[in-house]
């Protein structure tokens, strides 16, 4: 192979594996400022972590804190496009942690949930008991339910792990309300 040629493969497997870093997980903090919500998410955590995969799944933890110290928990599942899937009604997402099942159906967050692009984002109202019962899980497996067809993944060690980096951050306090935004009115 010429020195070009070395040059441009390595080019192309340093851009390969920019592109799967920055799918790995990250957090964000932020307030909603329209909702009035305080939002504290997991981001791009993989479940599997393969290298070549057909369909890319996350599976997120969300939990959103209102003005009156109220606080909903979600699962995010994030997924790239899976040809002819329809999402199947009812209890459409199905996690096994260490043999114990846990259904959730898709469900509408209070406040805006803004997908990453070139992925869809199914919400699923959930406790944060199973945030803790991911983190500790030994064996996590998920099923989604399509009208047609299913996609089962099993979690990879580093993706369980980011839950409990999650929880270590977010949940060491009570959740803290965001500040009253100042309301003027029309004149």
């Amino acid at each position: 192979m010429t020195t070009r040629g070395m040059k441009k493969a390595l080019l192309l497997t340093a851009a390969a594996t920019a592109t799967l870093l920055a799918a790995c997980q990250n957090t964000t903090h932020r307030v909603d400022r329209f909702d009035n919500v305080r939002i504290q998410q997991m981001e791009a955590n993989n479940v599997s972590r393969d290298w070549f995969e057909k369909v890319v799944v996350c599976l997120n933890a969300r939990r959103e804190v209102r003005a009156d110290g109220t606080a909903d928990h979600f699962l995010l599942l994030e997924h790239t496009p899976i040809p002819e899937f329809t999402l199947a009604p009812g209890e459409s997402l199905t996690l096994l942690v260490d043999g114990a099942r846990h259904t959730f159906a898709p469900t509408n967050s209070p406040a805006a949930v803004v997908s990453r692009p070139g992925f869809t984002t199914l919400t699923f109202r959930t406790t944060p008991q199973v945030f803790v019962t991911i983190a500790n899980g030994r064996k996590v497996e998920l099923r989604l339910k399509g009208t047609s067809s299913v996609v089962e993944k099993r979690l990879a060690r580093a993706s369980i792990g980011e839950f409990k980096s999650y929880l270590l951050k977010y949940f060491q306090a009570p959740p803290t309300p965001p500040d009253a935004p100042a309301t003027k009115t029309a004149q």
